[in-house]
C-alpha cells in the first residue's frame, strides 16, 4: 500500500483540530508534563499559538494521508525557516485506529520524507512520548535517532 499526501481541506482541518486539542492534552497528561486541570484549555492555547492563522499559517503544512483514495491518517508538518539547515518537524502524524497495523504508518513516514526531499529540506525531526513504546519502535526502525532525552523522576 502507497500513502500519498493531500493537503487537508478547511472542512477536515474544523474536526481534526478539534480531536488534536483534546487528544494532545490527554497525552501530555497521562505523560506526567501537564496536570489534569487546565490540560484542555492550555492545549487549546499552544494550539492557537502555533496556528493563529490555522491552515494558512506559513511554515506549516497539513495534510490527509490517503491509500487507494481513502483517509488513513494525518500528517502535520512544521519548517522552520529560521535555522541555517533547512528542517522540518513533524508536529503530528496519525494512521487511524481502523488502519493500524498494517505498515501504513512506515507509509506516511515515508511519504513524509518525500515531501521533504521535494520542498530540499535536510532534516526531518520529530517528538515522541517515551510512553509510547509502538511509536518509539516504529521511528527507530525508520532509522530516526534520539537527539534529545529529558528524563522525569517523581518524588513522594
Amino acid at each position: 500500500m502507497t500513502v500519498t499526501l493531500q493537503p487537508m481541506s478547511p472542512e477536515r482541518y474544523v474536526s481534526w483540530n478539534a480531536r488534536l486539542i483534546t487528544e494532545f492534552a490527554k497525552e501530555k497528561v497521562d505523560s506526567g508534563n501537564w496536570p489534569a486541570e487546565g490540560a484542555l484549555e492550555r492545549s487549546a492555547s499552544e494550539n492557537a499559538a502555533d496556528l493563529p492563522q490555522g491552515l494558512d499559517t506559513p511554515g506549516h503544512d497539513i495534510f490527509v494521508a490517503l491509500s487507494d483514495g481513502e483517509e488513513v491518517g494525518v500528517l502535520w508538518l512544521f519548517t522552520d525557516p529560521a535555522l541555517s539547515v533547512r528542517t522540518t518537524m513533524i508536529y503530528d502524524i496519525e494512521i487511524g485506529e481502523a488502519h493500524r497495523g498494517k505498515g501504513l504508518g512506515r507509509e506516511l513516514l515515508t511519504a513524509a520524507e518525500e515531501w521533504c526531499a521535494d520542498h530540499s529540506v535536510g532534516v526531518l525531526k520529530l517528538h515522541v512520548f517515551a510512553n509510547n513504546t509502538a511509536a518509539v519502535s516504529l521511528y527507530e526502525s525508520a532509522g530516526f535517532e534520539a537527539t534529545n532525552i529529558n528524563m522525569a523522576k517523581q518524588i513522594r
